[in-house]
């Protein structure tokens, strides 16, 4: 998924581009339905847990999959 990319002003730097058909991927194996606003959610959580010692991982994505389920099954309790 990493990249070696560069801008126009020539700076040289590296992207590791996910998108929302990955997590639609790791939805489809873990077989979970989510709307595209949780699925955006996933990937904001993956980015903002994102730790460079460890990188983003398939398993990035499953744990917050899992987060999003559990939200949703906490606010279903509470209804």
């Amino acid at each position: 998924m990493a990249h070696v990319k560069q801008k126009e002003d020539g700076t040289v730097y590296l992207s590791d581009d996910w998108y929302i058909q990955d997590v639609e991927s790791v939805c489809d194996r873990m077989e979970v339905t989510l709307t595209h606003d949780e699925m955006v959610d996933v990937l904001r959580i993956v980015a903002d847990s994102a730790d460079a010692n460890y990188g983003i991982s398939w398993d990035s994505f499953e744990y917050a999959i899992e987060d999003i389920l559990t939200d949703r099954e906490n606010e279903n309790a509470n209804v």
